[in-house]
């Protein structure tokens, strides 16, 4: 039977930030190429914001799951540099 306590570990500001950042280089470079092959067609402005906002709700849905993923080792390594 599974375990009904719940992860109860608190995540700083900070951690979330540098999942945002995180999530924003993964969305900006698929954005970015999805960009390049529509040739002009589509003002690129569209894709920042596709990737901000898409940044925004992938780091408020991990830091609201609580699950320890690869995101959170690359957020970890971005908090040691900064």
């Amino acid at each position: 039977m599974k375990s009904t306590k719940h992860n109860t570990r608190k995540i700083n500001l900070k951690h979330v930030a540098a999942l945002f950042a995180v999530y924003f280089v993964l969305f900006a470079a698929l954005t970015a190429m999805i960009d390049y092959y529509a040739w002009d067609n589509i003002n690129p402005w569209i894709f920042v914001a596709v990737s901000f906002f898409g940044a925004l709700w992938a780091a408020w849905t991990h830091a609201k799951s609580r699950q320890k993923t690869k995101a959170d080792e690359l957020a970890r390594d971005l908090e040691e540099i900064l």
